[in-house]
């Protein structure tokens, strides 16, 4: 749960990041399925950049008083 409050300042990345996770909340997704749903084959982004969209997303849902557990990575699988 994210406090009324506290506003919530998200890219357009960072939106469907979000909205793929919560709209498929029993799936884990990994590195590659991200890719496939989130970026256009043209251009595809690194490993370790999808990696820093997902803890930058968490640093804002933290920020905005997120529960710690709403992205859950599961080790060696995904998120």
């Amino acid at each position: 749960m994210i406090d009324d409050e506290k506003s919530l300042n998200l890219t357009a990345k960072d939106y469907a990041l979000l909205e793929l996770f919560l709209r498929n909340h029993n799936r884990v997704f990994s590195l590659k399925g991200i890719m496939e749903n989130l970026w256009t084959f043209e251009e595809p982004p690194t490993e370790e950049a999808v990696r820093t969209h997902i803890k930058t997303l968490r640093q804002k849902l933290k920020g905005a008083g997120a529960a710690k557990d709403l992205m859950e990575t599961v080790y060696g699988i995904g998120y």
